[in-house]
């Protein structure tokens, strides 16, 4: 009799064991990638080579409450046209950008933006055609500090502090190895060496109090100011 019962017990645990496995383990990303629609971009990028570490080029989605992305896909590779689908993109993105990320998936700075009616086409796969940009580490630096912060007072009306042009098409050429006006035998930009630049150590220091203006209150997002430390530890490429 203790035999039989202890059968049966072994029975109906076998039972619901296999029950159990045939519902197979959870595939978290599967069922993600089943929920909202698709976003494909098609562009033609230069400057993608500049990229390496900790801050990428991105297709990705975000809502109006956040700068962290809702779902992403990294974009590598060598310049030249590119088409990437980006899957999971749910009813809570309100834009999907090209744009760059650092390593929390946080919004560094954005080159195109899709959003509104064009990002809610009602089709299973929404199409954003980006044309032909530059989505160099010196375009992310200039869409995102230059021209928001600085352009005011270098160039934007015409003329420029210290004579320095910080506008699109001539910030390169004026901080890249040139001298500083402000500090004796300073470079402005010493590709290569962030620390080293009074362009970094202007807007991360105390250096600029004596000064006019206190730059540093221009660039207090951490973000910022480790793209523009990447762009010139990464060789100040244009």
């Amino acid at each position: 009799m203790h035999k039989t019962i202890t059968s049966l017990i072994f029975a109906l645990a076998s039972a619901l064991l296999a029950a159990s496995c045939d519902d197979g383990p959870v595939d978290e990303t599967a069922a993600y990638s089943q929920e909202g629609h698709s976003v494909r971009l098609t562009a033609t990028l230069s400057g993608l080579h500049t990229w390496d570490g900790s801050l990428y080029v991105a297709l990705a989605a975000f809502n109006d409450e956040s700068d962290y992305a809702i779902t992403s896909r990294r974009i590598s590779g060598t310049d030249g046209t590119v088409d990437v689908t980006l899957s999971g993109v749910t009813e809570e993105a309100t834009r999907v950008e090209l744009c760059v990320l650092n390593n929390l998936r946080q919004r560094v700075a954005t080159f195109a933006t899709l959003e509104g009616d064009a990002l809610l086409s009602g089709e299973e796969t929404t199409l954003f055609d980006a044309g032909t940009r530059s989505v160099s580490m010196l375009s992310a630096v200039q869409t995102s500090v230059f021209n928001t912060t600085c352009t005011g007072c270098h160039g934007g009306n015409g003329g420029a502090a210290a004579g320095l042009f910080l506008t699109d098409g001539r910030s390169h050429e004026a901080l890249v190895g040139k001298p500083s006006k402000k500090v004796a035998d300073g470079t402005l930009v010493k590709a290569g060496d962030a620390e080293g630049s009074v362009l970094y150590q202007t807007l991360t220091t105390s250096l600029s109090k004596g000064w006019h203006y206190d730059h540093t209150a221009e660039v207090i997002d951490q973000r910022r100011r480790s793209l523009i430390q990447a762009w010139i530890d990464g060789g100040a490429e244009e």
